[in-house]
């Protein structure tokens, strides 16, 4: 018995090795393999959306090679295949670009260069180096680390911001305030006030919050007069969208009602958040940091994330997503700004269910220690006022 384990030690500890390096290399971040993600992953952002492919980009010398079809859905490119010679071709106005697949030899508008990896095919898919077309096209490419996520912006920047910028300084409207006694106390204006809070009158309420623009004195009433967690007010939070991305003005839909249910049953339910439309696609952003505690489908929430703030005290609840960024797992750290999804219509069904409503953010925020839900919308008014820059 003993000369037996003594001849098969080394056999038997060599496959107790491997597979606990391939546990390891699949749970540790960095490792060269990583476990299945959680749902659809999006790579690749053109012109500040994000493009959905069936193949997921790969890297090869250190360049991204991603599907050439992202490449002209994202850019209006029109693109051509000969499969006797393998030839690729792109075409946009009087631009020209042809690779040909496993060659690093290109063409630019009949100029032969070299290109630093070569055109690949995946699963029946032609993946292209994107900073080569990118360049050649005159676009701008920027590689995102953090989130493996690669911008290219093809056209001009549009200001299409539903905020101007302004200091984190808000007021809560008391009784007998007017908006030009409360200009007077904060020597601003009375438009400057309008604009950077969307008023259309000069009604105001008793609780409703303002914003005072830029220059103007520290507000005499803060909204930490008014709301519940102080501790959700400072600038280390961070709006959901960028400075460019286009919303719809949003109002406080906290409570409201929602008759759609899991059982169909007809019963009336409370809604636990605020909703944001925006267009499929558009970049979402994480609020805080803190760590990943759910990720993957949800029936009510479609394709979704929850992540604990870094203090343990609250949840904050991202549902309805078209797509995660790449390598989401339970577990894994989160900064505040850091891109982790994008703007969808899942939900509301089985898995992959889409179509039931427009598409929309879902913000929900929940205390911690109770899975009490908490109204966000103050906060995502004072969030507003510090939006992540856009990539490019």
């Amino acid at each position: 018995m003993n000369r037996c384990l003594r001849e098969y030690s080394s056999y038997r500890w060599n496959r107790i090795l491997g597979a606990f390096v391939f546990c390891l290399m699949i749970a540790i971040p960095g490792g060269m393999v990583f476990a299945k993600e959680p749902g659809p992953v999006i790579s690749v952002v053109v012109d500040g959306m994000g493009v959905q492919s069936d193949v997921t980009p790969t890297h090869r010398n250190g360049r991204m090679l991603v599907p050439i079809r992202v490449v002209a859905e994202g850019t209006g490119s029109e693109v051509s295949y000969e499969a006797a010679t393998q030839k690729v071709s792109l075409n946009k106005k009087s631009k020209h670009i042809s690779l040909t697949i496993g060659s690093q030899t290109a063409y630019v508008d009949g100029k032969r260069l070299k290109t630093d990896v070569s055109p690949i095919i995946v699963n029946k898919r032609t993946l292209v180096p994107i900073r080569f077309i990118s360049e050649a096209f005159g676009y701008q490419v920027q590689w995102d680390e953090n989130t493996a996520v690669a911008y290219i912006q093809s056209k001009p920047v549009e200001d299409k911001t539903t905020s101007v910028k302004y200091s984190l300084n808000p007021y809560v409207v008391q009784q007998g305030d007017t908006l030009s006694k409360i200009a007077a106390r904060h020597d601003t204006n009375m438009s400057a006030i309008q604009k950077n809070s969307h008023l259309s009158s000069d009604k105001l309420l008793v609780g409703q919050v303002l914003y005072l623009p830029e220059g103007a004195q520290r507000a005499e009433h803060p909204i930490a007069t008014k709301v519940a967690d102080d501790q959700l007010i400072g600038k280390q939070f961070r709006f959901p969208f960028h400075d460019n991305s286009w919303y719809e003005p949003y109002g406080d839909s906290f409570g409201s009602d929602r008759e759609w249910t899991e059982t169909n049953s007809g019963s009336v339910r409370s809604h636990e958040g605020i909703d944001i439309m925006a267009p499929k696609g558009t970049p979402i952003y994480s609020v805080s940091d803190g760590t990943i505690n759910k990720v993957g489908w949800n029936t009510y929430g479609g394709w979704r994330v929850n992540i604990t703030d870094e203090n343990g005290q609250y949840r904050m609840y991202y549902a309805h997503l078209q797509a995660y960024t790449p390598g989401l797992y339970v577990g894994k750290k989160i900064k505040a700004g850091q891109l982790i999804g994008f703007v969808g219509d899942t939900g509301y069904g089985g898995t992959g269910t889409v179509g039931m409503f427009e598409p929309h953010l879902h913000f929900g925020l929940y205390r911690n220690s109770t899975g009490k839900a908490i109204d966000p919308y103050d906060y995502l008014r004072v969030w507003e006022q510090n939006k992540v820059e856009s990539p490019l």
